[in-house]
C-alpha cells in the first residue's frame, strides 16, 4: 500500500504548483538544495524513443522519482500498448493509463522495471536560456538546439483553446512530438504535442493548421494532477509473512509463511522457527515486515534482488525474481 500511495503522489514538483503561466512559483527544495545542473547525457537518460513492435513512434519523458514517462498522445495514434526503449537500450512494454486530447498528451505506465533517472520541470523563464530539444540521430536521441520565438495561443485538434504555448524554432530540425524542451539545467520547459495554429482572422475557423508547438509546464502539471488513481505501476510482490527476530547478532524478519507459486515459495525459502530470517536485501538491512515492504516496494516487476538469508547458524544469498502480485479473488 505504502509503494501504491507514493506512486499516486508522483514527483511533487510538477503537481504541486499552481497552474497559472510562468514565471512559475518556486519548486519543493528549490531554495533549501538547488539542483546540479546535468549534462545533455544526464539529461538524456530521462528521454526515451516510444516504439511500437520495434518501430519508433514517439519520444517521451520519465517523470522524476516515478517511472511513467509523458508523451504526445497524437503521435501514439490508435496504439494502447506500447513499448518504452530507455536510455542503455532496455525495451519493457507500457500501456497508456492517462490522455487528454485537448492538450494531445499520453501518460505511459510501464508495466515492468524500475526506472527513475527522469526529468524535473523548471521554474526558470524559457525566454532566458538556451533550450534542446532530444531527436533521433544516429540510432539514438540527441539534443539539438532550438529557439523560444515566443509564446502564442493555439487549437487543439478537438477545436479547444490552448493558451500561451511554446511557439519554437527547430533551426532546420524535424520535430518529434512527445520530446521534452530542456533549459541547460536539464530540466523541463515544455513537452511537443501536436496542435493547430491559430487564426487570427477567423477564431472560428474549423480547418486545421498543423502545427508542432511546446505544452508548457503549467499544462503538464495541470494534465497530471488529474492522472486516475489506478494509473500506477504494478507494484513487486515477493509474497511471504514474516515477524521480526532476533539471534544472537542477527535481526531480521522469520519468515513464517509463503504464499503459493509466488517468488519467495519459488526461491525456496523456508518457513516456522527453524527455517530462515531475512537480514538484508540487496546489501540493505532489514529489521521489520514493514522495512521489508519499502525495499521491495521499491523494486519493479521483472527485477531480481540478492536476499541475505541467515538459517541453521550460517548465512547464504538467494536470489529472488519479483513479479506482479496476483489479482484478488472476488
Amino acid at each position: 500500500m505504502a509503494s501504491k500511495l507514493a506512486l499516486v503522489a508522483f514527483s511533487l514538483s510538477w503537481t504541486t504548483a499552481a497552474l497559472a503561466a510562468p514565471p512559475l512559483p518556486s519548486l519543493p527544495g528549490d531554495a533549501a538544495a538547488p539542483a546540479q545542473p546535468r549534462s545533455e547525457e544526464g539529461a538524456r537518460r530521462g528521454v526515451v524513443q516510444v516504439e511500437q513492435a520495434g518501430r519508433p513512434i514517439a519520444v517521451g519523458t520519465v517523470l522524476m522519482k516515478d517511472g511513467r514517462v509523458l508523451t504526445s498522445l497524437s503521435a501514439l495514434g490508435a496504439v494502447t500498448d506500447a513499448e518504452i526503449r530507455y536510455a542503455d537500450n532496455t525495451v519493457v512494454k507500457a500501456k497508456v493509463g492517462h490522455k487528454d486530447k485537448e492538450w494531445d498528451l499520453a501518460l505511459l505506465i510501464p508495466q515492468s522495471g524500475k526506472w527513475t533517472d527522469g526529468l524535473q520541470p523548471t521554474s526558470t523563464d524559457p525566454s532566458s536560456v538556451a533550450l534542446k530539444t532530444f531527436l533521433p540521430k544516429g540510432g539514438k536521441l540527441s539534443g539539438v538546439g532550438v529557439s523560444l520565438k515566443g509564446r502564442t495561443d493555439a487549437r487543439s485538434k478537438e477545436g479547444g483553446a490552448l493558451k500561451a504555448v511554446l511557439d519554437l524554432d527547430f533551426k532546420g530540425s524535424t520535430s518529434v512530438a512527445g520530446a521534452p524542451v530542456v533549459d541547460p539545467d536539464g530540466k523541463v520547459v515544455g513537452v511537443l504535442v501536436h496542435a493547430c495554429k491559430e487564426d487570427s482572422k477567423d477564431a472560428k475557423a474549423k480547418a486545421c493548421a498543423p502545427v508542432t508547438v511546446g505544452a508548457p509546464v503549467a499544462a503538464l502539471r495541470g494534465f497530471l494532477m488529474k492522472t486516475p488513481a489506478e494509473a500506477v505501476q504494478p507494484a513487486a510482490w515477493l509474497g511471504l509473512g514474516g515477524v521480526p527476530a532476533e539471534s544472537g547478532n542477527v535481526r531480521g524478519i522469520k519468515v513464517m509463511g509463503v504464499a503459493p507459486g509466488s517468488p519467495a515459495e519459488k526461491a525456496g525459502l523456508k518457513t516456522g522457527d527453524a527455517g530462515d530470517t531475512i537480514v538484508a536485501v540487496d546489501g540493505q538491512p532489514v529489521e521489520s515486515p514493514e522495512q521489508l515492504a519499502d525495499v521491495i516496494g521499491k523494486r519493479g516487476v521483472g527485477q531480481t534482488v540478492k536476499l541475505l538469508v541467515y538459517s541453521g547458524g550460517k548465512f547464504r544469498d538467494v536470489g529472488v525474481a519479483l513479479r506482479a502480485a496476483p489479482a484478488p479473488s472476488p
